[in-house]
């Protein structure tokens, strides 16, 4: 049998012609409808809930009398906000008039840019943010009282700012891990939400390439 199952399958994909064709294409093109659409909610989801938890954290300092933490953590909510506005901007001007297959490699590669430029915004976030709360609990009525009790235990300790030397150290230290290691806390970050969407385009499209071989 010259038609085999696996013959008639790739042809059906490839031409518009074979009897399977509307049927397999069709598929292939709820698939991928499927994919992007759930992707695109979760997105905007996520995005509406940095934008409440930017509005929480600002009101919430507020009363706790750090407006200036509270400004600085919102601002930079904020920023990945207008980021995501961004790319869901370029995300509607993929190109929807070629195949599904077309269409899920521009969404790929879409995706892949997306991820390289908020690696980027996080890189900066991450220690961004834990340097404003440790200069913050610095400056409380507790910071004081830790650094002081810190320096009559060792009164031989080399100041820096009113700050022991090895405290200002040992954050500079963390924040550094933190902007190296930024690419792969963004990574952990972001595959929580949508790894197994991800896993799913790899496998429609791993699909598609094996059928059009």
């Amino acid at each position: 049998m010259n038609n085999s199952i696996e013959e008639i399958w790739k042809k059906g994909f490839i031409s518009d012609d074979a009897l399977v064709a509307p049927k397999l294409n069709d598929l292939y093109n709820k698939k991928s409808k499927n994919i992007v659409d759930k992707f695109e909610m979760v997105f905007k989801w996520n995005l509406i809930g940095l934008l409440v938890f930017a509005v929480v954290v600002l009101v919430v300092s507020s009363i706790q009398g750090i407006p200036y933490l509270g400004l600085f953590i919102s601002a930079m909510l904020m920023s990945l906000v207008i980021r995501g506005r961004k790319e869901q901007n370029s995300l509607k001007l993929l190109d929807k008039s070629g195949s599904s297959y077309q269409y899920l490699k521009s969404f790929d590669d879409w995706l892949k840019q997306m991820m390289i430029g908020y690696g980027k915004l996080y890189s900066f976030f991450y220690p961004a943010l834990f340097l404003s709360i440790a200069t913050q609990i610095r400056n409380t009525e507790f910071g004081q009282l830790a650094i002081n009790g810190f320096v009559n235990e060792y009164p031989d300790t080399v100041m820096l700012f009113a700050t022991p030397l090895y405290l200002l150290l040992a954050v500079a230290v963390i924040a550094s891990l933190l902007l190296y290691f930024s690419g792969v806390l963004y990574r952990i970050d972001f595959n929580s939400l949508y790894g197994r969407m991800l896993t799913k385009l790899k496998d429609i499209i791993s699909d598609m390439e094996e059928l059009r071989r």
